[in-house]
């Protein structure tokens, strides 16, 4: 079963109600409305679902249901309300898309901007209306059977402005006048069996200690059906003694050494870095929790690299080079800025043979930052919490002309999981991810040593909740953290009357607008390790209707307690 709370998204107005709803949808296709417990993060929420508040700001309402014939409650789902002030001095609305066209049953999200005196415009609260099928509070609306031209009305919530726009609804396709067999009854799902143990965790997976120093090791299982379930194992370890509850003691050599936890058959390893307090060159610091509280960090594409100035940007995705590291490492700290880095980053010929990835000359690239000063500086750099993470590859299932890895299958999950091995041993205490649509690349397998994935969005991809549900469910069946990207400069809704910007060879992609990039950033980067945006365009970025998407989403995301892209 699937469980939502809908609207998704909605903007509202200061004092204005919108009621929530949730809503099921079982294996079989049916849909109903369970009962719900709400709770919000401010404003007031009646019992009903219907949502106010006094105040602008960004709110999350979690909507909590039961499942049919299910003893314990859905997973909770949340939605997002961003409350602007009222605008008395509104003098128009505008509804986009102008003129869609849809067939029955499609849905459609429209969105409304607020015209102000001297052209300005502004995010406005609306009452949405519709002929021709059904319209909710966010502007979403789903066409019914009726073919012809409708309506779809935004009105603001004095009633003194309005916009209207026509929809088309083609005609209903012809069915089968034989009726089909009647759907079989839901049975009562019965209580889980208990599942299999199907993998041993240890945590932490990567550990930098000074020698004789001391840490506490942690064990759990998880099933075939990705429970975590409490085990009993065996500990061994080199380079120290381990206890048979995991507390650990360093040796008095410094050196990469192994912490083993065994059940059954089963068994799980951590790489221990251990360095000397002093006469042994540069100890490795060990990573120091970041605050609570910290917020998500909103990011973009070689905002870094360009010298851009970070705005309501707090973290950078840059290519790195051994040679520039240091300066790059540097720069971050003086703007206060986190990195998510590509150190193998770069054109993919530099990583080519004969049009096919060549693993050497990637692995040459890495080996490269292999020295004892960007070793103790890229530490320092995790343990200060100015690194979130390193990319080992972009999109390794690309196979189009000029961003290809090869033919198909070069790349696999376990190819790519080596690569995040193979940086580990050089970064024991650095997250290593990848960045991939999580519905690509052998979705049903996941990573042994992989930290994250960078999972990114454009509109044509489908529904963005959808999108998002399903990226975090691969992240907790893989055991993995997940962070978002949104393609900011073509993943708008597509046209041809619209900004260009590069790499658009037909000549259809368009920016998002603010919109988008306010409500597909909030829905996305709320429950991320990170959200990233790609990419920097100056003309584009500097616009003031998107500088207040972005300061909305950037004044959310900072609000939420931080979550490392470490795995789970």
């Amino acid at each position: 079963m699937g469980f939502r709370v809908l609207p998704g998204t909605v903007t509202v107005e200061t004092d204005q109600p919108v009621r929530f709803r949730g809503e099921v949808r079982t294996l079989q296709g049916q849909v109903y409305a369970p009962s719900l417990v709400w709770e919000a993060s401010g404003g007031m929420i009646k019992k009903d679902g219907t949502f106010s508040a006094p105040t602008p700001g960004t709110y999350r309402v979690i909507g909590r249901g039961q499942g049919r014939g299910r003893a314990h409650p859905q997973r909770p789902d949340t939605s997002v309300v961003v409350v602007v002030r009222k605008r008395p001095g509104l003098v128009g609305i505008r509804v986009t898309p102008r003129t869609p066209e849809l067939d029955p049953g499609q849905t459609r999200t429209f969105t409304a901007t607020g015209q102000l005196a001297g052209g300005s415009t502004a995010p406005i609260g609306v009452v949405w209306s519709a002929t021709g099928g059904s319209i909710d509070a966010a502007g979403v609306y789903r066409a019914g059977n009726v073919e012809g031209t409708h309506q779809v009305v935004a009105t603001n919530t004095r009633g003194t402005v309005a916009d209207t726009i026509k929809v088309k609804v083609r005609r209903p396709a012809k069915w089968d006048t034989i009726p089909g067999p009647a759907p079989e009854p839901i049975p009562t799902p019965s209580p889980d069996p208990a599942a299999a143990l199907a993998r041993v965790v240890l945590k932490p997976a990567n550990l930098a200690l000074t020698t004789s120093a001391r840490h506490q090791f942690a064990t759990f299982g998880r099933t075939a059906t990705g429970d975590s379930v409490a085990i009993d194992v065996t500990f061994r370890a080199t380079g120290g003694t381990i206890t048979s509850s995991g507390l650990y003691t360093a040796g008095p050599t410094a050196g990469t050494y192994r912490v083993i936890a065994t059940s059954t058959e089963l068994a799980d390893t951590s790489v221990v870095t251990l360095a000397e307090t002093s006469g042994g060159g540069t100890p490795i610091p060990g990573p120091t929790p970041v605050p609570a509280g910290t917020g998500i960090p909103m990011g973009l594409s070689a905002l870094l690299s360009s010298g851009a100035e970070p705005s309501y940007y707090n973290m950078s995705l840059d290519g790195y080079t051994a040679d520039r590291i240091l300066t790059q490492l540097s720069n971050a700290r003086a703007k206060k800025i986190k990195m998510l880095m590509n150190m193998t980053g770069g054109r993919h010929s530099n990583y080519m043979t004969d049009g096919v990835f060549d693993m050497a000359k990637w692995q040459a690239k890495m080996d490269s930052y292999n020295t004892p000063t960007i070793k103790a500086a890229v530490a320092q750099a995790v343990a200060e919490g100015i690194i979130v993470g390193n990319s080992v590859m972009d999109e390794p299932t690309n196979t189009s002309a000029n961003n290809s890895w090869g033919p198909e299958g070069t790349m696999t999950k376990a190819r790519v999981d080596g690569m995040c091995r193979y940086v580990k041993n050089i970064f024991p205490t650095l997250p290593v991810g990848v960045v991939h649509d999580h519905r690509k690349l052998e979705p049903e397998k996941g990573y042994d040593h992989c930290d994250f994935i960078v999972s990114q969005y454009r509109l044509s991809k489908g529904d963005v909740r959808t999108f998002r549900d399903g990226g975090l469910a691969f992240a907790k069946r893989a055991g993995i953290s997940i962070a978002f990207s949104i393609n900011v400069i073509h993943g708008g809704t597509p046209g041809t009357d619209c900004d260009k910007w590069g790499d658009d060879p037909n000549g259809v992609l368009c920016p998002m607008s603010p919109e988008q990039v306010r409500d597909f950033g909030l829905t996305l980067g709320t429950v991320g390790c990170a959200l990233n945006m790609w990419r920097y365009e100056k003309a584009y970025h500097d616009r003031a209707e998107i500088q207040r998407a972005l300061q909305i989403v950037a004044e959310s995301l900072a609000k939420l307690p931080q979550k490392p892209c470490r795995r789970a």
